[in-house]
């Protein structure tokens, strides 16, 4: 067994110890509380590591109280179980350790267990610490993922902690808590506009205020836009230089370039790349990953009239196939060589440019289609 997956995965053994009874003492009382237990998507395992004090973060909080005042515990023991989808991860024992007459209660954590030098009450000269390790045998499919990525695999992950005397099969206290809902999230795909950067053709678009689409399976999100420049060989040249607009946060999948505020205009005939950025929260705190850069061009629509009515033509197929699914095939073949030179929106007269700006304002929204009358 290395060193380093003795770090991931704790499963303590060392003495023979009674099964769990299902009665339980009321000489103590239990209370946990997971720390960021509503943003948590990803567990590292060595996080709750309780033999490296100082490399793991926080993760819970347990109160302990003594009911029977003036009563000393000798050879107490914890025993912690991790399970994931109910099927035993690890278990960690600790040594025995002595709990005076004079405790009454206290609040410590998995650092204070991971420290080794816990003691209940004062003048107590026993330690909680833990200091073996065992990996069980079906759990070696587990351990390979693990030590893949040093996250827990998705599934529900359960934390059980026991309060024990050698030798009584009744747990003085036991308390349990869904540590969380592993997803792991790294799922991030673009979708609009544009192509993945360096492909042999660099797809135009017609607005400069283009809305930005994607899909992941994060938390929050963060666009970010860069200007094409000579000097940007490499994602971190790209990453590293000065961007035209940084989005704020969203939980959405789409956000339209804005049309004021700190965002640098966009200009015709310029290339321009974009990323999103998406936010995850793990047991070690907050992380974020990048998703593949894309680029496009931007093309002034008005530059050619006959090129104006191609580009209107092209959005306006995409926009009804998006609305009306496969229905727009019988609307496109009515709409056959008909010209787009001149668009009229709401009885006025617009440019090209406010129409793909008004058709951008429809994408990535849901609304309800109450009726459809396709031209005669």
């Amino acid at each position: 067994m290395t060193k380093n997956l003795i770090g991931l995965i704790i499963a303590l053994l060392g003495f023979s110890f009674p099964a769990v009874a299902q009665t339980i003492s009321n000489d103590f009382s239990l209370e946990m509380s997971i720390l960021n237990e509503d943003k948590i998507q990803t567990l590292y395992l060595s996080d709750l590591d309780f033999q490296n004090f100082g490399t793991a973060e926080e993760i819970f909080q347990l109160t302990i109280t003594k009911n029977k005042p003036d009563q000393s515990y000798s050879t107490c023991y914890f025993e912690i179980r991790l399970y994931k989808d109910n099927e035993l991860l690890m278990e960690a024992i600790s040594h025995p350790f002595t709990i005076p007459a004079n405790f009454t209660s206290d609040v410590i954590s998995n650092l204070t267990l991971a420290s080794g030098s816990y003691r209940f009450g004062e003048g107590n000269d026993t330690e909680v610490h833990f200091d073996q390790t065992n990996i069980k045998p079906e759990a070696e499919e587990l351990q390979r993922e693990i030590l893949a990525s040093g996250k827990a695999p998705v599934g529900v992950y359960l934390l059980t902690i026991e309060l024990r005397q050698l030798n009584q099969n009744i747990p003085l206290a036991k308390e349990e808590k869904i540590l969380l809902k592993a997803s792991n999230p790294s799922y991030l795909n673009l979708v609009s506009p544009g192509a993945p950067a360096g492909s042999s053709q660099v797809p135009a678009i017609f607005s400069q205020y283009p809305l930005f689409q994607w899909t992941g399976n994060g938390s929050e999100y963060q666009v970010m836009v860069f200007e094409k420049k000579d000097m940007m060989q490499s994602f971190d040249d790209i990453i590293n230089s000065q961007p035209n607009w940084v989005s704020e946060r969203t939980s959405q999948f789409s956000l339209q370039y804005p049309q004021s505020g700190d965002a640098i205009p966009l200009e015709y005939n310029k290339t321009y790349y974009w990323l999103v950025r998406m936010y995850v929260f793990t047991s070690a705190g907050e992380e974020f990953l990048d998703s593949e850069i894309w680029q496009f061009k931007l093309v002034n629509p008005e530059q050619s009239s006959n090129l104006q009515d191609q580009l209107a033509q092209n959005e306006l197929w995409q926009f009804l196939e998006q609305l009306l699914g496969p229905s727009a095939t019988e609307v496109k073949a009515k709409l056959k060589g008909a010209s787009l030179k001149r668009i009229f929106y709401n009885g006025e007269e617009i440019t090209i440019d406010q129409f793909f700006n008004i058709l951008n304002s429809y994408r990535g929204k849901q609304f309800e289609l109450l009726e459809f009358n396709a031209p005669e």
